[in-house]
C-alpha cells in the first residue's frame, strides 16, 4: 500500500474512532444518570468492540489490545470516572499510534475535505467572474446568446449554493462534547450541573466549528463558576440541586443563533452598574478571588473578539436569581458575504450588508475636502469620514459624493464615497499576511468585472471614527 493510501486509511480510522470515543463519552455520562439502562450499556460495548476491530484492521496492535481490555472493563465495572479516564488514555493512544505509522504526515480527513470545498468555492467564484466578463461582451448580442448566458447564470448559482451546503455540518457534535467538560469541572468547584442541548441538527459553516470551540468553553466555565450556585444555595432558593446549562441553536432571519444559558444566580447588578455589556471589557471581573476558572479579568473580551472574527455579534441577558443567557448571532456561511459595493478614488470596496442602514447624497454645504465631520440626519448627528482620507487614497475628487450610513454595536457613522453600486453577493478571499494587520480591512473579493474589492471591517472603522 502506498504512503498516500496508508495516510488516507489512517485519516479515516482517526475520524471514525474520534466519533466512537465521543459517543462512548456521551453514553457513559447518560449511563451515570440512568444506571439501569441496559440498551445504553449494550451500545457502549458495541462501540468499544468496533474500535477494537477497526484498530486491528489497520494494524495498530497496541490500540487493539487496549480497546480489548477497555471492553472487558466496561462490561464489568460501573465506575464512570475510571471509564472516562480510560477513554482519555485510548484517545491519546490512538493519536500516538497513528502519528507513528504515518510519520506525522497524516492530515485529518475533515481538513482535507474543507480544503477541497474551499477550492471548489474559489472555482465557483472564478466562474462568476468569467460570466461577468461574458455579460459585458454580450451587450447588444442576439437573443439566443443572451438566453444561453442566462442558463449558465442559473447553473453557476446552483453550483455555488450546493458547495455552500456541503460546507455545513450539524452543530450537535460540538455541543455534546461539553457534557464532559461540565461533568469534570462542576464537582471540583462544589457544584452539580448537567448539559441540555437543543437544535443539534442545525447546521453551521464547518470553518466556524473550531473557531467557536474556545468561546463556548469559556462561557460554560463561566456559567459554572459565576452562575450555577452550590447545591445548598439552590435548595434554599427552591431550585433543584443540579443546575442546568443549555446550549441551543436555531435559524433566525437569515442568521444562526447560538444561545448559552444557565438557571443560576444571574449577574449581580451592583457589579455591573455601567450596564451588562461592561463584562465584555478587558480586565472586568465579578470575582473577588482568583481561581482556576476566573478572577483574572481575562475572558469575555476574548470571547467577544472571537465572535466578531466570525462576523458575528454577542449579547447578554440576565436576571438575578433566575440565570444568565448569552446570545451569539452568526452569518449562515463564512464563505460568502451579502455586501454593498462602493467606490472611492477609483478603488472598489464591499461593506457587509448587515451593517448598512441607508444611502444618501452628501448634503450641499458640507465642507468638501475635509477628512471627517458630522452631518444632521433626521435630527440625529452622525459623524462621517471620507474613505479616500481613511485609506490615504489619491485620485481626482468626484463632483458628487454619497454617504453610506453604517451601524455596528449601536454606533453609527457615515462613509463618504464617490459611487454606490448596490447590494450583491461576494465570495470572501482571505488577505495575505502582508495585509492581515491593515486596520479597517477584513478580507477581499473579486468582482464580476475582474477587479479586486476590499471587504471593510465596519467595527474597526467605527472605532476609528469615534477616536477622531
Amino acid at each position: 500500500m502506498s504512503d498516500f493510501d496508508m495516510n488516507e486509511l489512517m485519516a479515516t480510522f482517526t475520524d471514525e474512532t474520534a466519533e466512537h470515543i465521543a459517543a462512548l463519552e456521551a453514553g457513559l455520562l447518560a449511563l451515570e444518570a440512568s444506571p439501569g439502562d441496559v440498551e445504553t450499556k449494550h451500545e457502549l460495548l458495541r462501540l468499544a468492540h468496533t474500535i477494537k476491530g477497526n484498530a486491528s484492521c489497520v494494524g495498530l496492535a497496541e490500540v487493539t489490545a487496549f480497546a480489548h481490555a477497555y471492553e472487558e472493563i466496561l462490561e464489568r465495572v460501573d465506575d464512570t470516572a475510571l471509564l472516562l479516564s480510560g477513554l482519555d488514555l485510548l484517545r491519546t493512544g490512538v493519536r500516538s499510534a497513528v502519528s507513528t505509522i504515518s510519520n506525522g504526515k497524516s492530515d485529518p480527513k475533515a481538513r482535507v475535505g474543507a480544503e477541497k470545498l474551499n477550492r471548489m468555492l474559489d472555482l465557483a467564484g472564478e466562474i462568476a467572474i468569467a460570466r461577468g466578463r461574458v455579460q459585458q461582451l454580450l451587450a447588444g448580442a442576439s437573443d439566443p446568446l443572451i438566453e444561453a448566458e442566462r442558463q449558465i447564470d442559473v447553473l453557476q448559482t446552483e453550483l455555488q449554493e450546493l458547495i455552500m451546503r456541503m460546507r455545513m455540518v450539524p452543530i450537535g457534535p460540538l455541543f455534546r462534547q461539553y457534557a464532559r467538560v461540565i461533568h469534570d469541572i462542576a464537582p471540583s468547584h462544589g457544584k452539580e450541573a448537567r448539559l441540555v442541548t437543543i437544535g443539534d441538527d442545525v447546521e453551521i459553516d464547518t470553518n466556524a466549528v473550531e473557531m467557536l470551540r474556545d468561546p463556548l468553553t469559556h462561557m460554560i466555565r463561566n456559567a459554572i463558576d459565576h452562575g450555577i450556585e452550590s447545591p445548598e444555595r439552590r435548595a434554599a432558593a427552591g431550585k433543584p440541586a443540579a443546575g442546568t446549562i443549555t446550549l441551543q441553536a436555531k435559524h433566525e432571519a437569515g442568521s444562526i443563533i447560538i444561545r448559552v444559558s444557565d438557571d443560576g444566580a444571574g449577574i449581580d447588578r451592583k457589579a455591573i452598574e455601567a450596564g451588562v455589556n461592561v463584562i465584555f471589557e478587558s480586565g472586568f471581573t465579578t470575582s473577588d478571588t482568583v481561581t482556576d476558572l476566573s478572577g483574572r479579568g481575562v475572558g469575555m473580551d476574548v470571547v467577544r473578539r472571537a465572535i466578531e472574527a466570525l462576523r458575528g455579534t454577542i449579547s447578554i441577558a440576565t436576571r438575578e436569581g433566575e440565570g444568565t443567557a448569552f446570545s451569539i448571532r452568526l452569518p449562515l456561511t463564512l464563505a460568502v458575504i451579502e455586501g454593498f459595493g462602493i467606490t472611492a478614488a477609483g478603488e472598489s470596496y464591499v461593506v457587509p450588508m448587515e451593517h448598512v442602514l441607508e444611502c444618501i447624497e452628501l448634503p450641499p454645504g458640507t465642507r468638501r475636502g475635509a477628512d471627517s465631520g458630522v452631518l444632521l440626519l433626521r435630527d440625529e448627528i452622525i459623524p462621517y469620514v471620507r474613505l479616500r482620507s481613511l485609506f490615504d487614497l489619491e485620485g481626482p475628487e468626484s463632483a458628487r459624493e454619497n454617504v453610506l450610513v453604517v451601524e455596528h454595536g449601536g454606533a453609527k457613522a457615515g462613509l463618504v464615497v464617490d459611487e454606490l453600486h448596490g447590494a450583491g453577493q461576494a465570495v470572501i478571499k482571505p488577505l495575505g499576511d502582508y495585509f492581515s494587520e491593515v486596520p479597517g480591512v477584513a478580507g477581499s473579493s473579486i468582482l464580476g468585472n475582474g477587479r479586486v474589492a476590499l471587504i471593510l471591517d465596519t467595527q474597526a472603522i467605527l472605532r476609528s471614527v469615534a477616536e477622531t
